[in-house]
């Protein structure tokens, strides 16, 4: 259990922060340890009335009272953030974590000097139903504690896995991504879909749990996803017929070079 008077500070408060913050308070965490900064009050209130925390438009602030931060900003501002905490900074009290896209490590600590204990984190979208998977990496200043502590915040929100640094712009395209590409596939089958006697609703919740039943079936079985896959495939069956056009279009080809792009314009963004 996260030390319920350690006090967890977030910087930014969008989407990915409530979710996180959500998380934090349905697994136990005290609201009133945590914190969170924000130029958008609208974000503010939000968390506010919601959790219980407390806010404010300072980031300052956050640095002076919490020894976790938490940056949940966009990649853009995170520069202008990490110099205007800097100075609040110090390498024995505070763990920094990050959740901005594309920002390395090193460009984390430069500003807030060499020796900074920090964690870099790559959650997907799920996190807000808490049911995320977030990757997590460290430099090698970070404790055990440090990293025992980053996975039960990340934890509460889904589940997690430790990568190397290297690994994460692969990570990033292939699950940070992830939810967009089953969304994809689900407006392909809508669209399948029209000329059905079926409301669109119905349709929509039919395949969505299609989808979540053979997600779970997948999870369980012993069989590869390939063996699965056979075992709905009657020969000249329909659902052959279906995965022959799929194979005619190289489609398994097609989603594996796009990860492949994906992966190298998450390098390029980090590269910026």
């Amino acid at each position: 259990m996260i030390n319920k008077n350690k006090k967890i500070g977030f910087i930014g408060a969008g989407n990915m922060a409530t979710a996180l913050i959500s998380g934090l308070v349905n697994s136990g965490k005290d609201s009133s340890t945590i914190m969170a900064s924000s130029p958008e009050q609208a974000h503010l209130e939000t968390v506010s009335s919601k959790f219980g925390i407390s806010t404010s438009n300072n980031n300052k602030e956050v640095a002076k009272n919490c020894s976790t931060i938490l940056l949940a900003v966009k990649p853009n501002i995170i520069e202008e953030v990490l110099n205007d905490i800097a100075p609040f900074i110090e390498s024995d009290k505070h763990l920094i974590i990050s959740i901005a896209a594309g920002v390395i490590i090193d460009d984390i600590q430069t500003p807030l000097g060499g020796r900074q204990r920090i964690i870099r984190a790559m959650p997907n979208t799920p996190a807000s139903i808490q049911k995320g998977v977030t990757a997590l990496c460290r430099n090698s200043h970070a404790s055990t504690l440090d990293t025992k502590l980053a996975e039960e915040i990340f934890k509460s929100a889904g589940v997690t896995c430790w990568l190397e640094e290297k690994s994460l712009d692969q990570y990033t395209a292939l699950i940070g991504s992830g939810p967009a590409y089953v969304f994809y596939v689900i407006e392909a089958l809508m669209e399948a879909s029209k000329g059905l006697d079926i409301k669109e609703e119905d349709i929509k919740r039919l395949l969505i749990e299609m989808i979540i039943g053979s997600s779970e079936l997948a999870k369980i079985s012993e069989d590869e996803p390939g063996i699965l896959r056979k075992k709905v495939t009657s020969p000249g069956g329909v659902t052959q017929r279906a995965i022959e056009v799929l194979e005619e279009n190289k489609t398994k080809e097609t989603i594996v070079n796009a990860i492949k792009e994906a992966t190298k314009r998450s390098i390029d963004l980090g590269n910026k």
